[in-house]
């Protein structure tokens, strides 16, 4: 299911449920569909899971671009997902790995982080808070520091770079002359809504992160799967999200109220957006004030 599909199917739950109707029953006519794969319930399930680990190794080197002796190999769940739970955060990030590399090697420590929508900004805050918690939580008071490998990477669906025609970023600390001052930390920021947007300039980009969001994005779609059946790491992602290895009783605690508060706030924009067209203001001034793409407001 796509975004919206996936928020309309969860109301609906919430609605039978309300009304004391079985939910199993509606749950079941919908088992051979796809959930939404970036809601944070749903990539929980799927990404945390112990017997999944091949999925979550195999995108987060693709994400961090690491390959040979310097993929990760042996991670290891911080806050798997347990089965019988029903998905309440206690912990932040939703997902977060470490990674051992041998005697006085420093481990790595990996969280993975899904955001739909900016809110001012507020993400940019968010992110280096995290950075700033896990950073924290590696040394124990009285202990001299030694610091892991962190890698903060989050999937977003709005730009960090938005006039860059990367879609991937690593950002580090860095002097003037971009000089790495500390190499064992980074945030990878993945531009999916860009990625996808503008699929006809990345056609001749086939790495690994590239294929990664194409297969997702065929699942959400629930499109032809056909070009990723051969590969066995989409094939184990395609069955593990079919919607019937989520519990009804799982499936009534996952989140979609960031959508449904996403909605309300593009349809308010697109309203005040109307006005300022109508009192023929500048088409660069009502991008500035309401933030929404040029061409939705020449829509308009």
């Amino acid at each position: 299911m796509t975004r919206e599909e996936f928020a309309e199917f969860l109301g609906k739950l919430r609605d039978i449920n309300k009304k004391g109707q079985d939910i199993d029953a509606f749950v079941k006519e919908y088992e051979h569909r796809n959930v939404y794969f970036y809601n944070d319930g749903c990539i929980k399930k799927i990404l945390a899971s112990e017997k999944n680990l091949t999925l979550t190794t195999d995108l987060v080197n693709a994400a961090l671009g690491l390959m040979g002796a310097d993929r990760i190999a042996n991670p290891k769940l911080v806050n798997p997902f347990i089965p019988g739970e029903l998905g309440y955060r206690s912990v932040e990030p939703d997902i977060l790995l470490t990674n051992d590399r041998g005697e006085n090697t420093p481990r790595d420590r990996i969280s993975i982080e899904v955001q739909h929508e900016d809110y001012n900004s507020l993400f940019k805050d968010r992110l280096v808070l995290y950075v700033a918690r896990l950073t924290n939580n590696m040394v124990k008071q009285g202990e001299i520091p030694r610091l892991d490998n962190l890698h903060v990477v989050s999937f977003q669906f709005f730009d960090a770079f938005a006039k860059s025609p990367n879609y991937c970023h690593t950002v580090q600390l860095k002097n003037q002359e971009q000089e790495v001052y500390f190499d064992r930390q980074t945030v990878t920021l993945v531009e999916v809504a860009k990625f996808l947007k503008n699929a006809k300039d990345y056609v001749g980009d086939n790495c690994r992160l590239a294929q990664w969001l194409r297969a997702i994005d065929t699942l959400n779609r629930e499109a032809d799967f056909s070009e990723f059946a051969n590969d066995p790491v989409f094939k184990l992602l395609q069955n593990e999200v079919k919607l019937c290895n989520f519990s009804s009783r799982y499936l009534m605690h996952v989140d979609m109220s960031d959508f449904d508060r996403a909605a309300a706030q593009y349809s308010a924009k697109l309203e005040v957006a109307k006005k300022m067209l109508e009192a023929n203001e500048p088409i660069q001034k009502i991008v500035e004030f309401t933030g929404l793409p040029e061409g939705e407001i020449r829509k308009l």
